[in-house]
């Protein structure tokens, strides 16, 4: 499994980017949030992204020239056009705008549609958690070509992964922010079990008969994943997905695509000012006697709260380089092949 530094491969996606035809701002963006996954430790929403976005830029799903467009404002909302380019830079845009706001107002909400891959939300919400506010952020569809879950009880890919977020300023605990799919796991693990050639931890997934499987090659070749909590208690995360779908088709509102079958995927991004509540250091402390409070009188190893992972992950990581699994770095070395970069 190749070891790379985050400087080296952040500059090589950025050169892979360029060369498929992105604005040179817009490669370095996602270059640099691709990377930032995979030192939080989620390689689902990293490099190995990066041929997916290629193919999508040659088969014209993907404009990564264009300019979002603000297509309505108030003092405390606006809803952004992506016109179909780079999530990232979509979601950027949306996320400083309502950090804006909510430093001005007091809350901020930003709506996103026409909007490519959206990348790790937690990495918006460490933005608002770096500015001192708090923030929830919510992602998906229902129906349409990017739906990959099978609803409960049902059949067919119908809903999407649907993931949620949400962040808050932390003290010496670091920030906390929780970000996860409604499904039972981001396509992009299952993605990266593929890379493996692993099986997957659980029956995340159903095959193309829509029986629960652990093969990852399942989910290309017909199936779908399961809804968070599944078999058991999936209903909560079936219900969660479908209302974060219904959120997000809200926030698509603007679009010309009918949904079921064309693709409405929308985004909301929540940004709030803690000092409106009250004392925001008195918050801060507040948080943390309640993190040692609850990591207080382990049961065995050691009690973790939201992001604690992911820091300690992207201090090793930057330390002792990334991990990719070889079969990620055979495409991303196709990639640069194909664009005559030198690695």
């Amino acid at each position: 499994m190749p070891i790379v530094q985050a400087e080296p491969l952040t500059r090589l996606i950025k050169n892979i980017l360029a060369e498929a035809g992105a604005r040179a701002d817009y490669a370095a963006i996602v270059a640099e949030h691709l990377v930032a996954a995979n030192l939080a430790g989620h390689d689902s929403h990293g490099v190995l992204r990066t041929p997916h976005y290629v193919t999508a830029i040659d088969a014209g799903r993907l404009d990564p020239r264009a300019e979002p467009d603000i297509v309505s404002q108030s003092a405390s909302m606006a809803q952004i056009c992506g016109n179909w380019t780079f999530g990232q830079v979509i979601a950027r845009q949306a996320s400083e705008l309502a950090i804006q706001m909510a430093q001005a107002q007091g809350i901020g909400l930003v709506s996103m549609y026409h909007e490519g891959h959206t990348g790790r939300l937690g990495a918006y919400a460490e933005m608002g958690a770096a500015a001192g506010l708090a923030s929830m952020i919510w992602d998906g569809c229902i129906g349409g070509p990017r739906s990959v879950v099978v609803p409960l009880h049902g059949t067919g890919r119908k809903v999407g992964a649907n993931p949620i977020a949400m962040g808050l300023p932390g003290g010496p605990h670091g920030s906390l922010v929780l970000d996860f799919a409604t499904s039972m796991s981001a396509a992009g693990k299952v993605m990266v079990a593929v890379a493996k050639d692993e099986l997957l931890p659980d029956e995340w997934i159903v095959d193309a008969d829509w029986q629960p499987t652990r093969d990852p090659n399942q989910l290309q070749a017909g199936g779908a994943l399961r809804p968070l909590g599944s078999p058991s208690v999936g209903h909560k995360g079936y219900a969660l997905g479908f209302m974060v779908g219904l959120f997000s088709l809200m926030a698509s509102l603007p679009s010309s695509a009918q949904p079921p079958q064309e693709d409405r995927w929308g985004t909301i991004i929540l940004m709030l000012d803690i000092a409106r509540f009250g004392s925001a250091d008195t918050f801060r402390q507040q948080v943390e006697a309640v993190i040692d409070y609850v990591k207080s009188d382990p049961l065995e190893g050691e009690v973790l709260v939201p992001g604690e992972v992911e820091a300690r992950t992207r201090r090793e990581r930057l330390a002792s380089g990334i991990p990719l699994p070889a079969a990620t770095w055979q495409e991303l070395m196709a990639c640069a092949t194909r664009f005559g970069i030198s690695p």
